[in-house]
């Protein structure tokens, strides 16, 4: 999405009662933003319709299970947006997208599908299951560096 749109939707959300205003994507920092569009553009892929199971906050959940950095719902939202990904009623305060998990369980051998759903494993992930992403943990390090000694910043642990 180009910044004009992202201005442009933000601008019409301005107009509505709209509670996690995505335009607080913008207070995070550069290296903050780089983690989230990173993970973004690694763990979901557009879809021909909507994953009525997993909406803006469950897939916050999720960036966050993998990478421990706290975002907010609204910051998710907002990286959604600048992302691509327009919600499928803007309306609502938990937005659904048009997407699917870059690693589809479908690709999975039986035992493998079996193990993620008994052990409840997220869907959406940035590598498949057991494997690790070097990139996204530089990105994550990162953006851990650039908050050292800043009380405001919130880790998972």
């Amino acid at each position: 999405m180009s910044s004009k749109d992202y201005e442009q939707l933000c601008s019409e959300l301005d107009n509505t009662r709209q509670k996690d205003h995505p335009r607080v994507y913008d207070t995070l920092s550069q290296e903050e933003r780089e983690v989230l569009q990173y993970w973004i553009e690694h763990t979901i892929q557009p879809a021909l319709k909507a994953d009525e199971h997993y909406s803006s906050y469950g897939l916050k959940h999720e960036y966050e299970r993998e990478t421990k950095l706290y975002v907010s719902h609204a910051q998710f939202k907002g990286a959604m947006l600048i992302a691509g990904y327009l919600p499928t009623e803007k309306g609502e305060q938990n937005w659904h997208f048009k997407i699917k998990p870059t690693y589809d369980e479908k690709h999975f051998s039986h035992d493998v599908s079996s193990q993620n759903k008994r052990l409840r494993l997220s869907t959406y992930r940035s590598t498949p299951q057991g494997e690790q992403d070097p990139q996204l943990n530089a990105l994550v390090q990162k953006a851990l560096a650039s908050h050292r000694g800043d009380d405001s910043y919130s880790v998972m642990i």
